[in-house]
């Protein structure tokens, strides 16, 4: 299926990032403040509810995510912040990748943090 056979395409639907479009979905970039896909069907997708959280949260609407980042997310926070488009195209998939992993870390650590704050408590209370 693609992009053309969407109800929503006939409205004038201009998702950067489309469940229905391969290409959008492999290349495709999304900056908050712009479009994201209304299809009913297509609402539970996790990716499409962290976009309208990132909205929610105000994030810069100058930097840009796409859908590995989005996929990558685990929590959608204030101040939260996709990639810097004034780069060079050649070191964005990089840049991608780089704020993957550092996402990845910082939710370790995190989830470190509060497992040790658990124990901690636990301590106090015996």
């Amino acid at each position: 299926m693609d992009k053309v056979n969407c109800p929503q395409f006939e409205d004038g639907c201009s998702v950067p990032i489309c469940p229905l479009d391969n290409v959008s979905i492999e290349c495709g970039i999304w900056y908050p403040g712009e479009e994201i896909c209304k299809r009913r069907d297509f609402q539970t997708l996790d990716w499409i509810r962290k976009q309208k959280a990132i909205v929610r949260a105000k994030a810069s609407p100058d930097r840009y995510f796409t859908l590995a980042i989005l996929e990558a997310i685990t929590r959608v926070q204030r101040g939260i912040e996709g990639i810097n488009p004034d780069q060079p195209l050649s070191k964005a998939k990089r840049a991608e990748q780089n704020w993957i992993m550092a996402r990845q870390k910082s939710s370790e650590l995190e989830s470190y943090e509060r497992k040790k704050e658990r124990n901690s408590v636990a301590k106090k209370k015996d």
